[in-house]
């Protein structure tokens, strides 16, 4: 019999390098035994979605092949997980359990909790790994930096560790399969996502792309190349922050200071570097504040009135508003996977101050058609845009203005809304439209000004302003602010070298 080994727990960590828990087995000299299981209750769930399940697959697949390319394999289970690891354990009684961190929604939590005591039960060693800087339990927002730098800036990545798995243990993991699922398909316009697409991504980005990115991210029709792509990758962990980071300062210790265009290359780099620190600022709040799913970060915006009227909501959802820009925002969401953040932005305030749903309300099919959904991101985006974090300026986008401001020719309406593609962007941006198309469902001003109003008339008051001082000091921002207005940068040209995001307007198929 081989002696005990560490099940390697993976969740959203499908990767190899920069794995602290194959790391740890081999410097304890464990036979490592790595260990998938596919959730029920996550693959159920109202923010679960084929898209991720897809994703999921595709990073698992993935990671057994590079495993086996080692000489290695992984166990896959359908089930749920104490249930799953039960049977293992009966099977080849292991000592240890090892896993990453994840910050993710209550079904996570409350499951990564009943793992925790089902080895405590068994005296089974179990360790969490953190894969970012987001400090379990909560932290002291002024030592965010600290361990962003600890953890992130002051560390190299860790490198694939030798792992030792007896053929006992191989040819139980070789006898496990994937569970017949109809979502294990390959969909053309989903971003691939594994280990190796990550890599790939993150070299196309350094190497060609964020030469644009400062300045391209911002339209939905350039940032589709111009957007560093990685947060699908980020999301589901066949990449990690650490990795990102040093390899983007590599690229930037290695600018030819003689070469014009290398001041491009480097504001685009560290303004990615930026959001990249920023996504770690968010997900610690959700980390310290688990209720964040369920109710408003600001108490005293728990119970705005919001309409929630259901016919407005399909509207929304289908994209047939009325809006040219918000529906196609959402028919390319429901299609790809992907718009980038400032479009994200948009159709959340047109829902939440426009159409007067609950941002509680807008959340699982917004969670559904992001291919990279992170609950950290996505619940702290919800409540920012919705104007109910408390301090935040309250942000109405009107999709009017972001029409003609980053779609003035309709490129990416009539991509993306068949029935306008015959009508020129002079129609379009004059709401000239065909009777084919659906009429608003609402108009924009009153009913903005309505729910902003209400927004404000809170904010007003005197619990309002106390409580906003008492969040702010426990979740806000501890950079500083500057009053200068930062300079508007020059819309780039679209990339001339090829990229692996080249090929959008090559799928007709919308399905």
């Amino acid at each position: 019999m081989t002696k005990a080994p560490a099940v390697i727990w993976v969740k959203r960590d499908a990767r190899l390098t920069d794995n602290a828990c194959l790391v740890e087995a081999d410097r304890l000299h464990l036979n490592a035994l790595p260990f998938f299981c596919f959730e029920p209750s996550l693959l159920t769930a109202n923010d679960s979605s084929d898209m991720h399940i897809q994703a999921q697959w595709q990073a698992i697949n993935g990671l057994r092949q590079g495993l086996r390319q080692m000489s290695s394999d992984i166990v896959i289970a359908y089930g749920e997980v104490v249930e799953k690891l039960t049977k293992l354990y009966e099977r080849i009684p292991f000592t240890h359990l090892f896993a990453h961190e994840e910050i993710g929604n209550n079904i996570t939590f409350r499951r990564d909790r009943a793992v925790a005591k089902w080895c405590l039960d068994r005296g089974i060693t179990y360790r969490e790994f953190p894969q970012s800087s987001v400090k379990r339990g909560g932290v002291n927002r002024d030592k965010l930096q600290q361990l962003w730098r600890s953890r992130i800036a002051d560390i190299q990545p860790m490198q694939i560790p030798r792992i030792s798995q007896p053929e006992e243990l191989r040819a139980l993991a070789a006898k496990t399969a994937f569970p017949k699922l109809p979502q294990f398909t390959t969909k053309q316009l989903w971003q691939p996502v594994s280990e190796a697409d990550a890599k790939a991504t993150l070299t196309d980005f350094l190497t060609v792309r964020s030469r644009w990115y400062r300045g391209g991210i911002s339209s939905p029709n350039t940032a589709f190349t111009a957007g560093s792509r990685l947060s699908v990758h980020l999301a589901w962990g066949t990449i990690t922050a650490r990795q990102i980071w040093h390899a983007v300062r590599s690229r930037l210790a290695d600018l030819d200071p003689n070469d014009p265009l290398s001041s491009r290359w480097k504001q685009s780099l560290n303004a990615f570097l930026s959001r990249l620190h920023w996504r770690d600022h968010f997900t610690q709040r959700l980390e310290s504040e688990p209720d964040l799913e369920f109710r408003s970060l600001h108490p005293s915006y728990r119970d705005v009135p919001y309409e929630n009227d259901e016919r407005l909501h399909k509207a929304w959802r289908e994209g047939r508003t009325g809006y040219p820009l918000v529906d196609a925002v959402m028919r390319c969401l429901a299609a790809t996977g992907f718009v980038n953040f400032r479009m994200r932005a948009m159709v959340v305030s047109f829902a939440c101050h426009v159409l007067h749903l609950d941002w509680r309300l807008i959340h699982p099919h917004l969670a559904r058609v992001f291919r990279d959904y992170d609950p950290g991101i996505h619940l702290n985006q919800l409540q920012m845009q919705a104007g109910v974090v408390g301090w935040n300026a309250i942000r109405v986008y009107n999709p009017a203005k972001q029409l003609a401001d980053w779609d003035a020719d309709c490129k990416f309406v009539k991509r993306w809304l068949p029935e306008l593609k015959e009508q020129t962007a002079e129609q379009i941006l004059n709401d000239e439209l065909l009777p084919s198309y659906p009429p608003r469902v609402v108009p924009f001003a009153e009913r903005a000004k309505k729910m902003t109003d209400q927004l404000y008339g809170i904010r007003k008051t005197a619990e309002a302003k106390m409580a906003a001082k008492a969040v702010y000091l426990t979740h806000g921002s501890r950079k500083k602010t500057t009053s200068k207005r930062p300079k508007r940068i020059k819309r780039p040209a679209p990339p001339p070298s090829p990229t692996l995001f080249d090929n959008l307007d090559d799928n007709p198929d919308l399905s």
